[in-house]
């Protein structure tokens, strides 16, 4: 797949439609969509029989679904769904830009800020509003143990998140990514527990195994992800999702980074004033310690 120049539109993956068609869908259909999003997106690269099949539904309602997506037909939603397959496997080398000078016109600041801002500015637009209240609400429970554990770059987030929500509420854990920590938090996961785990392509095996055994452990699962989803994704409650389409021929975490904020916040205006006294001792606190 090109990489996208700076300032262009980015093609929303299969994933996203699906996700933002499910109000128009009859219940049949969405057992279609269902069917995809549970295993993505190789459940789409199977014959319409096998996919209707395995959706308990007819062949036609399969053809609808992709109709209402606005492709074709269902060769040109497989034709798409390859096209995410090689995209979402890609790694540095692959992704390594050509000797193009008309990529490079103009300072490179420049063109680095238009093409994360605009990766920001997509991310936020389409999150699932629904989605996001929902995740506050399990991070600002404090009922809830909450556990985060990210991959190795996205380890940065979760420690990030991590650290911002322990200065808003007790039961906050970060899990790093080696391999008997996570199994040691596993030990310990409860049914009220809240498990966040950030994982972007390329995915992490380690990282989807630990959350797969965490929703296995009756936890709620709230995996941040990107628009081509990993394959956690069948096993999250909660899933926010955004763009990571930055300059070759790396990927951009910027966006998800705004997303973590953006969850800060949400937990900020969801707790409300009484957190103020909770971060003035944590003021305090700190004056203590740093004191002669």
């Amino acid at each position: 797949m090109a990489a996208r120049r700076p300032g262009a539109a980015r093609a929303s993956t299969v994933a996203e439609q699906l996700r933002g068609a499910r109000p128009q869908l009859t219940p049949a259909e969405l057992r279609v969509a269902q069917t995809l999003l549970a295993d993505y997106p190789a459940a789409g690269l199977q014959s319409v029989a096998a996919l209707a099949a395995r959706a308990g539904v007819s062949g036609p309602t399969v053809v609808r679904l992709v109709a209402k997506l606005g492709f074709s037909g269902y060769a040109q939603l497989q034709s798409r769904l390859r096209d995410e397959l090689s995209a979402r496997n890609a790694g540095p080398a692959q992704r390594y830009p050509a000797a193009d000078p008309a990529d490079r016109a103009g300072p490179l600041l420049r063109r680095f800020e238009s093409s994360v801002s605009a990766a920001v500015r997509e991310s936020l637009v389409a999150v699932d509003g629904v989605e996001f209240d929902t995740a506050v609400g399990l991070l600002t429970d404090q009922g809830r143990q909450v556990l985060i554990t990210g991959g190795r770059v996205s380890g940065v987030h979760a420690q990030y998140l991590a650290h911002s929500l322990a200065l808003l509420r007790p039961d906050i854990r970060y899990v790093p990514a080696e391999r008997s920590t996570r199994a040691a938090a596993l030990l310990d996961i409860a049914p009220e527990s809240v498990v966040v785990v950030f994982d972007y392509r390329r995915y992490e095996d380690e990282s989807v195994q630990f959350g797969r055994g965490a929703a296995a452990a009756g936890a709620v699962v709230v995996l941040m992800t990107d628009t081509y989803l990993s394959p956690l994704a069948s096993s999250a409650a909660v899933l926010l999702t955004c763009s990571v389409e930055g300059p070759a021929p790396f990927i951009t975490l910027t966006p998800a980074l705004a997303l973590v904020e953006a969850l800060v916040l949400g937990a900020v205006e969801r707790m409300g004033s009484p957190l103020r006294h909770r971060l003035e001792r944590f003021d305090a606190l700190t004056t203590d310690l740093t004191a002669p």
